[in-house]
């Protein structure tokens, strides 16, 4: 009888001990919401979706895009910080994980301590767009302009603290520019006004200038890469130019931090074969958008990079913390 009872008692305990290693084989077992911390139909909205279908396909369950924006990023990314760490909710992170720690003076969350990365998305190179009709066609043009101008140069950006306002910070300091910036709700008024001569030039990403780029009414005058774009492969890198400085904005998927290692490791895994499909990659590319991926370490140090990068380029421009 005792021999019965030592028994049943190990094969409990075996039941038990395999149990976790159970559920994390059958994860997930029901629908992952990425949620997205920008109103529907902009870039990142746009990059989730495009992904989220082969994502679902591959881990078996569907990938469902939830759009939560507000508060530039953080009504979003908060809601994600306080989900549970179960792999469920994912967040589609921005570089506005970096740029906010220099431009809030409180944040709701800690993005080294309450996020756990799993694999950088895309990079969108920033650009600088001048009205065709300008006589403004070369970075040499305006930066000459810009110095001989009673007041300098105006530049547009989607907004206060968004990376092409940042990228054109830089660019004032590294070129020596008399530029002054003007803050838009968004790449799309930012375009306009830069369509209607509100303003000379802008800095932005290509997407939402792509369709007036290709009708002739902008001009790209350079981008921010190290190497040229194959949307525009007859546009100069700034580096080319004597400007050695690399900007874009990023996308990337996080999920709460605690979320355990292997639920992490198969995303990754997954996350990393959609980028290489060739429907994906073509759809993204089409819009300006560069699918990299990464490792969660990867993604986690390029984090810390662009918070340190974008924070002494904010001090430098004389940004304040809200």
């Amino acid at each position: 009888m005792q021999k019965r009872n030592l028994l049943a008692a190990l094969g409990a305990l075996a039941v038990l001990a395999t149990q976790p290693a159970m559920a994390q084989q059958a994860y997930p077992s029901r629908p992952i919401r990425l949620i997205v911390p920008y109103a529907a139909g902009g870039g990142t909205d746009t990059a989730a979706r495009a992904m989220s279908q082969k994502l679902g396909e591959l881990l078996g369950q569907p990938v469902i895009v939830e759009d939560k924006p507000g508060a530039s990023t953080q009504i979003g990314t908060n809601y994600v910080v306080r989900a549970a760490p179960d792999g469920y909710t994912l967040l589609m992170g921005t570089a506005n994980l970096a740029t906010n720690v220099a431009l809030f003076a409180h944040l709701p969350y800690n993005v080294q301590t309450d996020l756990e990365p799993v694999s950088l998305i895309t990079k969108v190179p920033v650009f600088i767009f001048a009205n065709a009709k300008s006589p403004i066609k070369s970075v040499a043009d305006l930066v000459a302009q810009s110095q001989s101008a009673s007041g300098g140069l105006s530049f547009a950006s989607a907004g206060t603290g968004s990376i092409p306002h940042l990228a054109g910070e830089l660019f004032k300091t590294e070129s020596k520019s008399h530029l002054q910036h003007i803050p838009y709700k968004g790449s799309s008024e930012a375009a306009a006004a830069l369509i209607g001569g509100q303003v000379p030039v802008s800095f932005d990403t290509l997407g939402p200038n792509f369709a007036q780029v290709k009708s002739g009414a902008l001009i790209a005058l350079a981008i921010a890469m190290p190497t040229r774009s194959s949307l525009l492969p007859n546009v100069p890198t700034l580096k080319e130019l004597g400007y050695p400085m690399e900007a874009y904005s990023w996308w990337g998927v996080l999920a709460p931090r605690g979320t355990p290692a292997p639920i992490v490791a198969q995303l990754n895994k997954e996350i990393q074969t959609v980028l290489q499909t060739p429907k994906v990659r073509e759809l993204l590319l089409q819009q300006g958008i560069e699918p990299v991926g990464s490792t969660p370490a990867e993604f986690s140090a390029h984090i810390q990079t662009e918070t340190a990068r974008w924070t002494n380029v904010a001090q430098r421009a004389g940004i304040k913390p809200q």
